[in-house]
């Protein structure tokens, strides 16, 4: 097979994005669940991992997820240079999930160290080392498996990890490799995700002032006693976290195959076999959709920074509420955040978006 076909055009890339059946995500031998799924399969394991985060779920981890990233700001130095991804994403990352899923704190040093030759695998291209850093993971997440399996029914706790043991899929329990598969997908997709939004964000806001301060007043605002209120400010807050996403997309692109022939709304030809690639970047900033402006309120509704159809991202709310925790927390505890003056924030390369180190100054 040769090179994909890639799809840049915002309504191209929606089309296939809701369009499961002609472009399908079995793009890899390997387990992928749900995200490498098909049909009634993708179906029965979707309804698993959404009921991991339903609203509910995601309301109740907010006090945690406030708790995690004050912690993590108060730890930062202020006046001088600190790194907002690695010393305020990577960090918040992975103390939150760890507390969502409920895994031992200490296994913390180790999935940074994993996120770290994650990127540097990825950035090689070399097929046998990123297997072995999957391989690596996919150990983490086994013993962690193991540690809540060992667990007595009188300690087990209500984490997002004992519940997905307690999952069953048409009548049958999940298989070890079920399971691993999808603690995979929400780990070590995610956490890498995680830091490089708020690198993004804090980006947006230092290089803003005007937005910073607009950001920081939502933030305050959303303890607003009247609950309407509140969430209007929440609402408001979530739409310039999205367009801050969707101008520099850290979610850089999805594969599919074609499995009929087919021709795109732009008329992109398309053959059965062919590989496909949904590129969010250009599709979300396709300028027959989108102005040059930075605008929330207009954008919103063609916003693709999650994906759409029946593989939308499955942990939007909990993602959204993870980033107001941490962005939030950083913005209540100072008065300022400021580009590091003469220091250039480093973009990871590709295949990955985002800025792997942006120096700020917090006052």
């Amino acid at each position: 097979m040769g090179d994909p076909v890639r799809l840049v055009r915002h309504a191209d890339v929606l089309a296939a994005a809701m369009d499961a059946t002609t472009f399908s995500s079995r793009t890899s031998t390997h387990l992928h669940v749900p995200n490498g799924m098909d049909g009634d399969e993708h179906r029965m394991f979707r309804e698993i991992v959404d009921r991991q985060m339903t609203p509910q779920i995601v309301a109740e981890l907010e006090p945690m997820l406030a708790e995690v990233a004050r912690g993590v700001v108060a730890e930062l130095p202020r006046g001088t240079v600190v790194d907002a991804v690695r010393d305020l994403g990577e960090i918040f990352a992975v103390r939150a999930q760890c507390r969502w899923l409920g895994w031992a704190p200490g296994i913390e040093a180790e999935m940074l160290d994993w996120m770290a030759e994650n990127y540097a695998a990825a950035r090689a291209g070399d097929p046998e080392r990123n297997a072995a850093v999957a391989a690596a993971f996919d150990e983490i997440v086994a013993s962690q498996v193991a540690a809540h399996r060992d667990m007595s029914d009188g300690t087990k706790p209500s984490d997002a990890t004992s519940r997905l043991l307690d999952e069953q899929v048409d009548g049958r329990e999940l298989s070890h490799e079920e399971i691993v598969s999808i603690l995979r997908n929400w780990t070590a997709g995610d956490l890498g995700s995680l830091a490089r939004c708020v690198g993004v964000v804090v980006h947006r806001l230092a290089e803003h002032p005007r937005w910073q301060q607009r950001v920081r007043m939502l933030c305050r605002a959303l303890h607003e006693p009247d609950r309407r209120k509140a969430a209007e400010h929440a609402a408001e807050l979530d739409a310039i976290l999205a367009e801050c996403l969707r101008i520099d997309d850290p979610f850089v692109a999805n594969r599919r195959v074609a499995t009929c022939p087919v021709t795109t709304p732009s008329g992109v030809t398309i053959d059965a076999g062919d590989g496909v690639l949904l590129d969010w970047v250009a599709a979300n900033r396709d300028p027959e959709v989108f102005s040059d402006r930075f605008d929330p309120a207009a954008h919103a509704d063609d916003n693709l920074v999650f994906g759409a159809g029946p593989h939308v991202c499955p942990g939007r709310d909990l993602s959204f509420a993870e980033l107001r925790a941490v962005i939030c927390a950083l913005l209540d505890a100072t008065e300022q955040i400021e580009p590091a003056t003469g220091r250039t924030p480093t973009r990871h390369r590709p295949p990955i978006g985002g800025w792997e180190e942006l120096p700020v100054v917090l006052r």
